[in-house]
């Protein structure tokens, strides 16, 4: 059996529910993979843990992976996730009333440099990302809650439901979108080392199929996929799994899952990434968006497990 440790971008929840699916139901094990999903380290990002090798695939982004410290040392092998899944609530009562009233204003942010769409959205609206002070912390809900920042980085399936639950007006902010500013990134996808993936092909071949599969139970089978995030993640309240679990589903059955399949890694995501690293920083990323993505793989997936009836 095939040790195969996942990191993840989070700790276990929906938003991940294929891959643990894939683990806890015997989908890696049928393909000889021991997987291992990982909960994020926020001493250790999940792309550099796989280039440290303390992990052998991670979850993130094609923005991670272009930001990392030797991006033709990793390929992207799945994307899940089809669209942006973020939203920066921004408080009236701070003033905010349109985009440029950030300027000036703390937006809370992840930790570890996860704001590339915030700051590409605020190019584009032509508001000068440097102007807007961003504050790190891992809990952007708490400090918007408390009026301590004026806007807060937000998943629509995570943060965004934290703060309304936790006594967040939807009519007492702005909701801003990158998407409105043509600046979406898609954030989830699954990255690994080249070295990894060259060293035995078919490993990473059932790898992949064993994810894909995995994702697929999780999308037919709501009841179990939800108890088993629940037994993961007890902290959680069966409500916010259940509707952190629609919002992912929504997030993946659209767009390119429909019209080539699931898990389908395409080079849009990839270009629209080089292209905003260009315009917020300059940075020129060398290769095609193609030769940053190991397609093969995913092409060779049963075509059960890439096309299926949701």
């Amino acid at each position: 059996m095939e040790k195969v440790r996942l990191r993840l971008l989070w700790h276990p929840q929906p938003q991940f529910a294929g891959a643990l699916v894939a683990q806890h139901s015997g989908i890696a094990r049928a393909r000889g993979l021991d997987l291992e999903c990982q909960p994020l380290d926020f001493a250790e990002g999940p792309v550099a843990a796989i280039l440290a090798e303390n992990a052998e695939v991670c979850i993130a982004s094609p923005a991670h992976l272009l930001e990392s410290e030797n991006p033709a040392a990793l390929a992207l092998l799945l994307v899940f996730q089809q669209k942006s899944s973020l939203v920066y609530p921004a408080l009236r009562d701070h003033g905010v009333l349109k985009i440029s009233d950030l300027a000036e204003k703390r937006v809370a942010v992840w930790p570890g440099g996860e704001d590339l769409e915030l700051r590409w959205m605020l190019t584009r609206a032509s508001v000068d990302p440097e102007s807007v002070e961003r504050v790190p912390t891992g809990d952007t809900a708490g400090l918007l809650l408390a009026g301590e920042v004026s806007c807060a980085q937000m998943t629509i399936y995570h943060e965004y439901h934290e703060y309304l639950n936790a006594g967040g007006q939807a009519d007492r902010v702005l909701a801003l979108r990158a998407a409105d500013y043509g600046a979406d990134l898609l954030k989830d996808g699954v990255i690994a080392r080249r070295d990894w993936i060259q060293a035995d092909p078919q490993r990473a071949q059932a790898l992949v199929e064993s994810l894909l599969e995995g994702w697929t139970l999780a999308l037919r089978d709501r009841t179990d996929t939800l108890a088993l995030c629940q037994q993961l993640r007890p902290d959680m309240d069966a409500a916010h799994h259940e509707q952190q679990y629609e919002d992912i589903r929504g997030l993946i059955l659209n767009g390119p899952t429909l019209k080539q399949g699931l898990g389908y890694p395409g080079a849009e995501p990839m270009a629209r990434a080089i292209e905003a690293l260009f315009e917020v920083e300059g940075r020129k990323t060398e290769g095609a968006p193609q030769s940053y993505i190991a397609e093969d793989f995913w092409k060779a997936a049963p075509e059960g497990i890439r096309s299926a009836n949701w």
